[in-house]
């Protein structure tokens, strides 16, 4: 990691730093990710596979008590003391200058070093979403907290016509140049696990990955690599399923390829070096290697 960064939870949200996450909403889970990783900065608890560092969090939400108290439940976040409030129905009457000054005040009075705003759209409410001068508006109170060394995040609607990261929020892209980090959070397209999620980023700072495939299990969020890793640990998953656990049935390379379909030979040959799978025959013509998986020694791993 870059040692003059004051990471919080690396390598998305740092002290001084302001990072946007975007998604579409109700499905792409920004709530969610946004309440794990707080979940886990509250507690000191590693994120995504990297230490955090323990701080206090202000959040500002547009949702009501009502509708995120579920949200909180599946994230252990229910009264904790730790984490405060602040709801766009409480405060949708003053000006939202006066609102982000309000929650940095807060942050300074709890000894907060993470101040979570979901939506910025929302809280800002502007008049014209897309008018660049009204983004940068809306930023400044932020970049001003930041300044003062705060960890800030804030979250952002996809548009509905969607885009590449950093093009795919709803509004003016002069809010995306005015941050340090933009991230997009989104479904992986195809036959993937419905709890899988793709993170890209746009980064000021070389720690942070372009892409990370993410997993939302009961433990919290674990992280499975790029592209190339998502895809061999499908093919490993795919050659598992099809070889036998009997060595009397083991089964040829190009048998096991037509077997699992698309999967490239080089990428079976790396799964085929796994530990639990096995092989019989001499590697000639006429006596071929054949494979077969040790159900035994899976089940000790």
């Amino acid at each position: 990691m870059e040692e003059s960064v004051p990471w919080i939870a690396p390598p998305y949200v740092a002290a001084g730093v302001v990072t946007e996450l975007d998604g579409k909403p109700k499905s792409s889970g920004k709530t969610t990710f946004i309440l794990k990783l707080c979940a886990a900065v509250l507690d000191g608890q590693p994120f995504l596979g990297h230490p955090t560092r323990k701080t206090r969090v202000v959040y500002l939400s547009e949702q009501n008590r009502a509708s995120i108290r579920p949200a909180l439940s599946r994230a252990g976040l229910l009264d904790r003391d730790d984490l405060t409030f602040l709801f766009w129905a409480d405060c949708a009457r003053y000006q939202w200058a006066d609102v982000c000054a309000a929650a940095v005040t807060e942050c300074e009075r709890r000894g907060a070093g993470l101040l979570v705003v979901d939506t910025i759209g929302q809280f800002a409410g502007w008049e014209d979403e897309n008018s660049a001068v009204e983004a940068l508006k809306a930023m400044q109170p932020l970049q001003l907290a930041a300044g003062g060394g705060l960890a800030v995040v804030l979250s952002r609607h996809d548009r509905k016509s969607g885009g590449e990261v950093g093009d795919s929020g709803r509004g003016s892209n002069a809010l995306t140049g005015a941050v340090d980090i933009v991230l997009s959070l989104g479904r992986v397209e195809g036959n993937a696990k419905p709890e899988l999620r793709v993170l890209r980023a746009l980064s000021r700072f070389e720690d942070t990955p372009r892409e990370l495939y993410i997993e939302l299990t009961e433990d919290g969020y674990i992280a499975h690599g790029d592209k190339a890793a998502i895809a061999e640990e499908s093919a490993r998953a795919a050659v598992r399923d099809a070889l036998p656990c009997n060595p009397d049935k083991a089964v040829k390379e190009d048998e096991l390829l037509k077997l699992t379909g698309d999967i490239s030979r080089s990428t079976l040959r790396r799964v085929l070096e796994d530990p639990e799978i096995q092989r019989v025959g001499g590697g000639k013509k006429g006596d071929p290697f054949r494979y077969w998986r040790d159900a035994n020694l899976s089940d000790q791993a």
